[in-house]
């Protein structure tokens, strides 16, 4: 059964209700996490600030994976071990195209439906969708070498995170759902998404785009 966790952000106490479903989630036996980097992070600035915030439920975020520039393929098998996985946010198409290219993308739809819990922050949420196309609406640029904007496909739904509530920005989240025929759900930071199985549960005021028929 497929646990699945769509953070907009994960920055503090607005994500407290989210951070509730994911240790309800986890439950109380589980503790380690693994993290895998959207991009080289050598000072690990932003691996140290996830642990601090996954300490204060005394979770465990033990073992840091980077795809580009320090890879570790010797880690993988300690990393798909782990309780949970977090899947980082930054820059969506330059992730997902680390991912194809290290191969771990059917390692990590086999982990979602078989194993552990899958943790997507902005970035790392959008990946676990049909497509990534829709992180071009929270202002990701393209990166040139990625030619499948394939995500993991987890769900059926599209995501975009760091809505503001502009109306030219719900006419484009609309121009998207219409454009690929999918509902769109567009989360305010604090918002998010989880998902039990067939279970989709909406946390916060997320947005729904419903696509039009044209």
């Amino acid at each position: 059964m497929q646990r699945l966790v769509f953070y907009s952000d994960q920055l503090g106490a607005a994500n407290q209700q989210m951070d509730g479903y994911l240790l309800q989630l986890l439950g109380i036996t589980a503790t380690r996490i693994g993290y895998i980097s959207s991009s080289s992070d050598p000072k690990r600035q932003y691996f140290t600030a996830k642990q601090e915030y996954y300490q204060q439920y005394g979770l465990e975020l033990t073992l840091y994976i980077e795809l580009d520039v320090a890879y570790k393929p010797d880690l993988l098998d300690s990393l798909f071990a782990c309780d949970a996985i977090h899947l980082s946010g930054g820059n969506t198409y330059y992730f997902l195209y680390w991912l194809q290219q290290r191969g771990l993308m059917e390692r990590l739809q086999h982990y979602a439906h078989n194993q552990g819990v899958l943790i997507g922050i902005s970035a790392g949420a959008i990946m676990m969708t049909p497509e990534v196309a829709s992180a071009h609406l929270c202002g990701d640029v393209p990166y040139t070498p990625l030619t499948n904007s394939q995500g993991l496909g987890l769900v059926d739904f599209a995501f975009v995170p760091h809505i503001q509530d502009t109306p030219e920005e719900s006419a484009r989240m609309q121009a998207y759902a219409n454009h690929q025929q999918r509902v769109l759900y567009g989360c305010h930071d604090g918002d998010g998404i989880v998902v039990t199985g067939e279970t989709v549960t909406l946390v916060g005021n997320v947005v729904s785009m419903t696509p039009k028929k044209t």
